[in-house]
């Protein structure tokens, strides 16, 4: 009888609007040189379920007006040896694909250059973690997907708006974001 009632609880949290998830909005800071000079800070817009799974929906670079949308992506779109190429050089094997619209073309050529699709393989996107990242773009000669660069980033803290409410998933920036 007890399970029943536990399973009924469940039921009822899960059916309940807006338990399913949240939108959270992380910004990191650059931890080391290289990721200062590739990739400055960003924001990542992450949909976290009820039960701890998360998604990261987009990246924004927080030192200028650029967003792109990430797109979870299997390994073998990185074409043959997907799998191989995403190895023990990737922090997790969540890897997103960035999206081809507003300014994820901007974001291939600064993280990838030469490259004209890109992904990115992410760790754990989390409150109060660091996260570290392994960017892969496709070759401009035609052949796999290759590696392009290994990021790391220093949790800086969580964007709020006013009143909690959390931020649409299609929210674009402000004028004069992030100042």
């Amino acid at each position: 009888m007890t399970f029943r009632i536990w399973l009924a609880a469940v039921a009822a949290l899960a059916a309940a609007p807006g338990a399913h998830a949240a939108i959270h909005q992380y910004s990191y800071d650059p931890a080391d040189a290289a990721t200062r000079a590739a990739a400055g800070g960003v924001t990542f817009m992450v949909n976290q379920s009820l039960f701890g799974g998360a998604r990261v929906l987009k990246m924004r670079a927080t030192e200028a007006k650029a967003t792109a949308d990430l797109e979870r992506a299997d390994p073998g779109a990185l074409g043959r040896g997907g799998t191989r190429i995403l190895g023990t050089d990737a922090p997790a094997h969540d890897l997103y694909r960035i999206g081809s619209g507003d300014d994820g073309p901007a974001f291939v050529a600064a993280l990838c250059p030469g490259s004209k699709r890109g992904w990115v393989a992410l760790s754990p996107v989390r409150y109060g973690e660091d996260v570290q990242a392994v960017v892969f773009g496709d070759d401009p000669a035609g052949g796999a997907a290759r590696m392009c660069r290994k990021l790391a980033f220093t949790f800086r803290g969580e964007w709020r708006l006013p009143g909690g409410a959390p931020p649409a998933t299609e929210a674009t920036e402000a004028p004069g974001f992030p100042n």
